[in-house]
Formats: C-alpha cells, structure tokens, sequence
C-alpha cells in the first residue's frame, strides 16, 4: 500500500507544503494590497486630485470647475475622492452647483501614481436654464463632447443623485421645477447619451435623450436628436435633428399617447374647454419646432374613439397660444364634448338649469377646418360635413359650410361666448329639402311632420343656464314644406264627419294623417315666445289657418286655428261652407286639440233654435233693463249682469 503512487507519504507532505506556500504568499500579497491602499492616500497630495478633477470635469463638461471645499481621497471600500461645495458656471448667472461631488478613481493607474476619473456623482444639485425671447437656451451646464487629445477613450460618466433643475421662460412669471432628479450621462465620442428620472408637478416622469453629435451643435449645424419622456398621465417620444439657430429648432417625428388626454392636459396646467370627452389619445406626426411655433404635418391623431388625418400648427401670438390646422375625418362624434352645454335636463321635458362656464374659451385661440364623412352631436347627424371651428377672444363660432342633414342640406353657424353680463348664444342656419320627421324630431322633439321642408332659423339669447337663456330668446324662424302630412289627425275626415253629426263624437280626433300639399309657417321670437305671424296648411280638399303662441321658455302651446273644407269649383253654389274654428293647447310634444263648441252648436239642426232662442231671450233682458235705468236710477248689479269669471257670457 504504501509503495502505491497514490499513497505516497513524501509526495503528499510536499503538494501541502506548496499550498502553504501559496496561501501564504496570497495573503501577504492581500496585506499588502489593503495596507497600500490606507497609505497610498497620504503620498497623493491636494494638487494632483484638485488638477485631476479639473482636467477631468472640462473634458467633460467644457467648464473649469470652482472647487470651495476640501477634497479628500478615500481607497476603501472603492477608491473614491469627495469634494464639497462645486459649481460649473462662469460666476455671471447662476448656472450648475452641487453640495458634494464624488467621483471614482481607476485603481491600476493609481498604483502607478496617476490619478484618473473614471465618473462622477453629482449629490444634491441644482441647474438653472434659461430659454429667452428669441429661443436661445442658456445652461448652467454647457456640455460639449470631449475635447481632442484628452487623456482617453473612456470619458468619465455624469450622474446625478438627489437634483433640481430650475427652467424659467422669459416673459413668463412662474419658474418649473424638476425634483429628485436622478440621471446617467455618458460620452461615446461626440455622441452624449442621458437616462433619468424626475419629479414634475407631483408626477414621477422616467427620460431617455440622445445627442448623437454635440459638436455640431456648438458649431450652429444640425445634430441627430432622440428624446422619450413617460409618465402616467402622457407618454412623448421624438425622434430627429436639433440645432441652435436664433433659437431652438427641431424637426423630425413625434409620437404622443395618453388613457386620458384631460389629464395630460392637467400636467401642463391647460383647462380643457368642455367638461366631457378627453379620453383615449394617441398622435403620430412630422413635427418641426420652433423657437414660436410646432407645426405637425402628416398627421394622424386618435381622440375619445375619433380619427382623423391632416395638418397642425400650435404657435404663440402676443402671448397667447393659438392652434390653427386642417382635418380630416371618417368619422367626427361631438357628443362626449356637449356635457358642459346640455340643453336639457336628464328627463328630457325641461331645459337645462345648469350653469354654463365659458371662462375656459378665454385660455387659447383656435382655428380649426375639418371635413367628415358623418359628424354626429347626440341623436343629431350630418353627412359630408365641412366645418369650421374658431375661438377667438373667449367666443367659439362654428360655422357649417355645407353638410347632408336628414337627406337635406344644412348651412349655418353657431356662436357662443361671454356677453357683457351672462353667456350668450346666437344661431343663424338654413336648413333646405330635409325630412321633417327626423330633423325636426331630433331639434324639437316634434315628429308630427312627415315630408320634405325647409327651414330658416335666426335666434340669439343670453344667460348663465340654457333655462335663462331660453327665456330672453329673440329672433324669428320660417318653415315651408310641401306635399307631406301631419300625423295623428285626420283633418278632412274630422270635418266631414262634424259636418254631417256636429255633436256626434266630437272630443274623439285622435287617429290617421292629414296630407297637404302645402305648409307654411312664420314666427317671431321674443322673450321665449314664438308669436305666430302666419301659419297654413293647404290641401285640395282642406285648409287650415294659426294664429296665436307658443312659449318656448315653458315649452307648451296656446293656438287658435280655422279648419275648412274646399268645394270643388264645379259644386253646387247652394252648399254652404264648413269651418270649423278650433284651439290647440298643452305641451307642445302631446298637445290636445279642442273645437268650438258655439260653431258645432250652430252646425247642428237641433241645437241651432235653441242657441237661438237663448240669445234672444238674452237681447230682451238687456233691453228690458236698460229701460229701466231712467226711472231707478240705478244700474243692474256686476253680480246679476256680467258673467262669472272666468266663465263665457251666454
């Protein structure tokens, strides 16, 4: 056993021995390592690691640092040398300072005796920007890429821990602050590389940027620019060139996306001009930015399920925002935008008594053109609709150049804004050959029309709630229609049937249509009355004729009319004509219709001698009573003489 090779006692004592050895000799070398690394720091004095930050940090940045406190070198648990008080600016304007800054030493080359960065941390610092009134941008923090013939390839890189940056505009009174700034900035040649994240506003925001040649732009040329910010109320990406030109310029593709544009909105501290809609948004585009204006061009853009393709222009007029462009669209739905101007109440029967808030039209101008296919506002539709949106000085106009309304043609605006006291509202429209049934049911809720009409409308009213502005309504309105029917009442039939038995079923017109050949109705508004001016409808067989109100303030009606029957030319002279005097009352959606009972009375052969034997023996009581007056001196009692109120004289 023992001659065996792999139990041989000499051979086993001497590979101990050498591992001895080893560990031995490891550990010296590991001593001596950690005991160079406490004493190293004493045989490095202030000047090198003051001359070695300095020449690292204007590799770097392109600024000599101003260095206030001491710096100490520190090899454990990392090499490491930590400065106080720094800044980077050139002592006119505020610019880059930090509390501390620690920077990290490449061990080899300190062995060496030489010390070298390889990056930064900047703990607790503050940069001011500066954007002026021609554009130009001032930093505190001026990077350039790094200078010909540094020390090396590898350029130290730039963190930030803890930061505030400070952008204030010119003209402008507020400063916007970006907290907790936490960001990577790295060289790859000319090329600057910065990852990162910020508090803006309350809201956690995560940035990616890229610079690919920032030479060029110290030089005035155009540099290749990437930029991402994310947040959870908008995502924002752009991708292309910038230069510094009399001000910034860009222009390249950007990519927006947000759940909830309102809330996008909010960040930026733009109070949307409606109180509905502003969901779902996503954009894509060719953008070109100026120190004034961003124009988007190529667009497509996504808002609360819309799409649409075209052109926009965002640009600053004397201080003032102010949107213009050109749109296209399959489909444009306006009803999630019409909650803030509801026209009536949740039960439909009266107007709505909300308040109506302009003041957010006084935020930004707009001039917008947009062309659908179907436009819809609530149960309202237009097809092949060109529209145009404008807001100018806080009062929104939108003017309808041409669109199919009901197989009709619509043309027309409508304008809202702040008056001298109370909102108000003017609408001017000419609505030709539509369906009456379906226009006007959808406009007025009436769906008694059946044919084709025309319609001019004028009217204007001001007030804090459409209720109000109901009330104070002026204007005037012309309805002309031909060869259609007004349904629920047989006009004709009623007549002959009342002709021949007056007193016969009369409270009973309910049922069937009349048709016409002609209608035509005049109004004019005033104070929420409609006073009818002229009113007829015309048939071969049948007339009718209105006179009276309707209140478009309580929504109900309060009409006189004459319904005849037209004889033939070629009937017999001796047939005398029938007409039927009548009143129309109630809600103006179920009015009820009611007849002269003092006409049906005279029509009917048994009831006429009595009528007229009453009015007789009334003319002799009168006659009878005015005799008498001489000798009493005295005149018949108001109680005895005049009829009730409220009741009709016999």
């Amino acid at each position: 056993m023992h001659g065996h090779p792999l139990f041989n006692t000499d051979r086993i004592v001497s590979v101990l021995s050498r591992m001895q050895r080893t560990a031995i000799g490891a550990l010296i070398v590991v001593f001596l390592f950690a005991g160079g690394l406490v004493v190293l720091p004493y045989f490095v004095s202030q000047n090198q690691i003051h001359a070695a930050v300095t020449r690292s940090l204007m590799a770097t940045t392109g600024v000599e640092p101003r260095i206030a406190g001491e710096a100490r070198l520190a090899l454990l648990p990392r090499p490491a040398i930590r400065l106080e008080d720094v800044r980077l600016d050139d002592g006119t304007r505020p610019g880059f300072s930090a509390g501390s800054l620690q920077a990290t030493v490449r061990i080899l080359p300190l062995l060496l005796g030489r010390v070298e960065i390889a990056s930064f941390t900047f703990e607790r610092p503050r940069l001011s920007i500066e954007i002026g009134a021609d554009g130009a941008m001032v930093v505190g923090l001026p990077l350039r890429s790094p200078a010909a013939g540094s020390e090396g390839p590898d350029q130290p890189e730039l963190r930030i821990v803890g930061g505030t940056v400070e952008l204030s505009l010119a003209n402008a009174e507020r400063i916007e602050t970006f907290s907790e700034v936490e960001a990577a900035l790295a060289w790859s040649g000319s090329s600057l590389t910065a990852t990162g994240s910020f508090l803006w506003r309350n809201v956690p925001t995560n940035m990616s940027l890229l610079l690919a040649d920032t030479s060029a732009l110290g030089r005035g040329a155009r540099s290749g620019f990437r930029l991402r910010l994310e947040a959870e109320a908008l995502r924002l990406g752009f991708d292309g060139g910038l230069a510094f030109r009399n001000g910034v310029q860009a222009d390249g593709v950007l990519v927006a996306d947000s759940k909830s544009l309102r809330s996008g909105l909010a960040w930026f501290s733009v109070t949307p001009p409606t109180r509905g809609g502003f969901g779902p948004f996503k954009l894509k585009a060719q953008a070109a930015l100026t120190s004034t204006a961003l124009t988007l061009t190529g667009l497509s853009v996504e808002l609360d399920g819309n799409r649409a393709e075209g052109g926009l222009t965002l640009k600053s007029e004397a201080g003032r925002p102010t949107l213009q462009g050109t749109l296209a669209s399959e489909l444009a739905d306006f009803t999630p935008y019409s909650g803030g101007f509801a026209v009536t109440g949740e039960d439909g029967r009266d107007w709505s008594r909300e308040f109506i808030d302009v003041d957010a039209l006084a935020a930004f101008d707009l001039d917008l053109r947009l062309s659908a296919q179907r436009v819809l506002v609530g149960k309202v539709e237009l097809a092949r609709a060109a529209v145009a949106a404008a807001l100018k000085g806080g009062r929104f106009t939108l003017s309808v150049g041409e669109a199919q309304f009901y197989d009709g043609i619509l043309r027309g605006a409508a304008a809202v804004g702040r008056g001298s006291v109370d909102p108000e509202v003017k609408i001017e429209a000419n609505i030709s050959n539509f369906d009456l049934e379906r226009g006007l049911g959808e406009l007025t809720s009436i769906r008694r029309l059946e044919g084709k009409g025309t319609l001019n409308l004028m009217l204007e009213g001001a007030g804090p709630s459409v209720h109000a502005m109901v009330r104070s309504l002026s204007g005037q309105a012309t309805l002309t229609a031909a060869n259609g029917s007004l349904n629920g009442i047989n006009v004709e039939q009623v007549l002959r049937r009342l002709e021949h038995k007056p007193l016969s079923g009369a409270a009973d017109f309910r049922g069937g249509r009349t048709t016409f050949d002609r209608l035509m109705a005049k109004l004019r508004i005033s104070q929420g009355t409609a006073r009818i001016e002229e009113a007829q409808v015309d048939s071969s067989f049948m007339r009718v004729t209105l006179a009276g109100e309707a209140s478009i303030a309580h929504r109900d009606l309060d009409l006189k009319g004459t319904a005849s029957l037209v004889r033939p030319a070629a009937a017999d002279n001796a047939i005398q004509p029938f007409d039927l005097p009548f009143i129309v009352q109630g809600p103006w959606d179920k009015p009820f219709l009611l007849p002269d009972p003092t006409a049906l009375i005279q029509r009917s052969g048994a009831a006429a001698p009595l009528l007229d034997a009453l009015r007789k023996q009334n003319v002799r009581e009168k006659t009878a009573r005015s005799g008498m007056e001489p000798l009493t001196g005295s005149r018949p009692s108001p109680a005895v003489d005049a009829p009730a109120a409220g009741r009709p004289a016999p």
